[in-house]
């Protein structure tokens, strides 16, 4: 009995402290956003996944304010992996807001420096992006910068799916400094952003390539739908009976 009620609070705990860490998803100029968390089958029920999305600063009063996202994954899904988690998520939205005109490569940078002299554990991986209403409108603007994680999916209004596969080196203090880049790409009216961590598609014994292409393929047929269905769905489909990894997916359709 005391064993049982003892795994009770610690599942207890760690459910809310990974409630804690998930972020409240912005209202962001008639933008769509949708979130999912879905935990690993650990008994923690928790781990290194998380997402994030803020506005930035305005450039000038009365001028829309662009929208900053992330999707990352800390080594781990535990209750450590959750702390480092929470120490990276917190540490990039400084480094981001102390470097205006906050460029995403800009802010990994500074997050890279650092995770090399604090005494942090730091291993995995992540997407910066950010979102700007393109000069003259309609579309939008992406710009992003990928530390070793799974491609983003860019849906366009005709239905065609696009891995956005530029990426640099993972998030691991060993690998020394590197200089990061980042990409830009314009985004029409009615254009779907996916961002995913590895446990939506990685399955043991499983090519990863051709996981991103069933879910490139589910994504071109369902992407019109609003992003919290699309999610819904995508996190239905078939998998293993007992995932051993905790996913996180992010859908954001620009008005």
């Amino acid at each position: 009995m005391e064993r049982a009620l003892y795994l009770d609070d610690r599942i207890s705990v760690a459910r809310q402290l990974q409630e804690a860490l998930l972020t409240d998803l912005p209202v962001a100029n008639d933008m769509e956003i949708g979130a999912l968390y879905q935990p690993s089958a650990d008994g923690d029920m928790i781990g290194g996944d998380w997402y994030d999305a803020y506005h930035l600063p305005p450039a000038s009063p009365g001028e829309p304010a662009a929208l900053m996202v992330t999707v990352g994954d800390i080594t781990g899904h535990d209750m450590h992996a959750a702390t480092v988690m929470g120490q990276i998520r917190s540490m990039l939205r400084q480094a981001t807001l102390d470097h205006p005109p906050y460029s995403p490569a800009t802010a990994l940078n500074a997050l890279d420096a650092a995770c090399s002299v604090l005494p942090i554990e730091t291993g995995g991986t992540m997407v910066h992006a950010r979102l700007d209403l393109a000069d003259g409108g309609p579309g939008w603007t992406l710009t992003w910068s990928n530390a070793g994680h799974p491609p983003p999916l860019l849906r366009t209004p005709d239905g065609r799916v696009t891995a956005l596969v530029e990426h640099d080196v993972l998030l691991h203090p060993a690998l020394g400094p590197f200089r990061r880049t980042e990409h830009r790409r314009g985004l029409p009216s009615g254009s779907t952003l996916l961002l995913y961590t590895d446990g939506l598609i990685e399955r043991r014994g499983h090519d990863i390539d051709a996981a991103v292409a069933r879910l490139a393929a589910l994504f071109a047929r369902h992407g019109d739908r609003p992003p919290a269905e699309l999610l819904r769905l995508i996190s239905s489909r078939p998998a293993d009976p007992d995932p051993g990894d905790d996913v996180v997916v992010l859908a954001l359709r620009v008005p």
